[in-house]
């Protein structure tokens, strides 16, 4: 019998005998996102959808041991921490994570969405000890107020609120808004981590099956944090994996019911909208490339590599020189526009947005790191089309933010064209595309030859960038004719 690889999550949490939310909760959901639930339990409660009617703590002795059976026998990839119940659990909890070097997601739990109360205020003065061994700590706007000790009636005063979070060593905060009275229609959650400090929101869904939200969200983020994915992507996916719970809900009980738990987010409306400095809301979407599909697009570094694919027959096409003087880029900017423009072909310039807006360009292709706000709204005044590169969730769902005329998904497989870019693999290409559902044209990109086009096209994309393909002396210009009959025959 083979075994099957998996990751392992380490839920230190409380058991709610009612299963809707705590311990029970986390365990479903780490295993609905494919990683095994290792238990911690920190106190029995008997509780049900309308009250607690008892709490028994776990003696720190043993939960040190339930620890350190864990740590002795299994890798612990992620762990995550809901209710502990006691300033002597806090000393125990301290000396386990000490020793870890896994992401550590903790949703401080104060009281129960019933009305009662589990911290004193020496208890939660305590709990501040931990936060340099937290990667991210998620209270809700209530425990966020009770561990500083103020209210927190705005948004400017919630952003100050994580950051002082941060000052106090939490790697990073998710401060959720669902207890807030002015966000109207809307819940708001702030995100900061140092590098992004972004507002993540989402139409306040009115439902009775509730109950669990905040247990549901950290162990998603620990499941997918376990299973490789950078805290920004667990995130925006953990908030849509939220979202669908609450669509999909079910009655347990007089007063409440339980979450759903549906597998991975498949609705790009579950997902948060993201409000950054560059994303606007009164820039208007990026223009768009046409009905024409992009075809297949080749990525050339010279006017002479332009003109032998624009002769091939292709309608789309990048230039992308990364070690020319700025002169000899003029230069060639300018010859390329004029080039393509003869040909009737959609020339887009990568990275050098000035240079392409003064030359009259079709469009320019950006990089996640080259989107200042002053770029994109000199190429939205100028008219220009553009195109962003995204590797990962956040990565697309912020692009999907700028409203750009094209958005590029890879590497999808391997590339040697650029480094440090991690393959994403078709398993991801295909779930995102059925997320993103048409919502704007897709280009796929990296490593796709005349082996593997088959398998990308067959995810629905509108473009195949290529490089390495077309790369070479000789038979460059054969291999992309039959790169284009089999875009052509699919």
């Amino acid at each position: 019998m083979t075994t099957k690889a998996t990751t392992h999550v380490c839920l230190i949490s409380a058991y709610d005998s009612s299963g809707h939310a705590g311990h029970s909760c986390d365990l479903r959901t780490v295993q609905d996102l494919g990683a095994h639930g290792l238990g911690v339990i920190s106190a029995l409660t008997a509780q049900n959808s309308q009250r607690v009617l008892d709490i028994t703590t776990t003696p720190p002795q043993s939960l040190a041991q339930q620890c350190e059976a864990l740590e002795q026998d299994i890798q612990i990839d992620a762990i995550k921490i809901g209710m502990l119940a006691g300033i002597e659990q806090l000393a125990v909890l301290q000396d386990f994570l000490a020793r870890q070097q896994c992401p550590v997601i903790a949703d401080p739990v104060f009281g129960s969405s019933s009305g009662t109360r589990f911290a004193d205020a020496d208890f939660i003065a305590r709990y501040l000890e931990l936060l340099p061994h937290i990667t991210l700590l998620t209270p809700n706007l209530p425990e966020a107020e009770q561990l500083l000790q103020r209210p927190l009636r705005s948004a400017p005063e919630v952003e100050a609120a994580a950051a002082e979070l941060r000052q106090l060593g939490a790697g990073a905060v998710l401060i959720k808004g669902g207890h807030s009275d002015w966000g109207g229609d809307e819940v708001a959650d702030y995100f900061d981590d140092g590098e992004r400090r972004i507002w993540l929101t989402h139409q306040r869904q009115q439902t009775l099956y509730s109950r669990g939200t905040g247990c549901m969200l950290s162990s998603a983020i620990a499941a997918l944090c376990a299973g490789g994915k950078a805290l920004p992507d667990a995130l925006v996916l953990a908030e849509a994996y939220v979202q669908q719970g609450l669509r999909t809900g079910f009655a347990i009980g007089e007063c409440g019911g339980l979450l759903g738990n549906c597998g991975h987010p498949t609705r790009l409306s579950d997902f948060p909208s993201l409000h950054l400095p560059e994303t606007a809301d009164s820039r208007p979407a990026f223009p768009g490339c046409g009905d024409e599909p992009l075809g297949l697009y080749p990525l050339v570094d010279s006017v002479e590599w332009l003109q032998r694919v624009l002769d091939a027959g292709v309608s789309t096409v990048q230039l992308r020189m990364k070690h020319a003087t700025e002169t000899e880029l003029e230069q060639a900017v300018t010859a390329a526009v004029k080039l393509s423009q003869s040909y009737g072909a959609r020339l887009f310039i990568n990275d050098h947005w000035q240079l392409a807006i003064r030359s009259g360009a079709y469009g320019v292709h950006l990089g996640q790191e080259d989107l200042s706000t002053e770029a994109l709204d000199a190429l939205a005044n100028a008219g220009l089309r553009l195109g962003i590169s995204s590797h990962s969730e956040f990565e697309w769902l912020r692009a999907l933010a700028l409203k750009p005329s094209y958005l590029a998904l890879g590497a999808v497989f391997g590339t040697t064209s650029k480094s440090g870019v991690k393959a994403i693999g078709l398993e991801n290409l295909h779930r995102w595309m059925a997320i993103i559902d048409s919502k704007l044209p897709v280009v796929a990109i990296g490593g796709i030859n005349q082996s593997n086009i088959g398998e990308v096209l067959s995810a629905g994309v509108s473009g195949c960038a290529v490089v390495g393909a077309i790369s070479g002396p000789g038979p460059c210009i054969t291999g992309l004719q039959a790169l284009q009959k089999s875009f052509r025959m699919h």
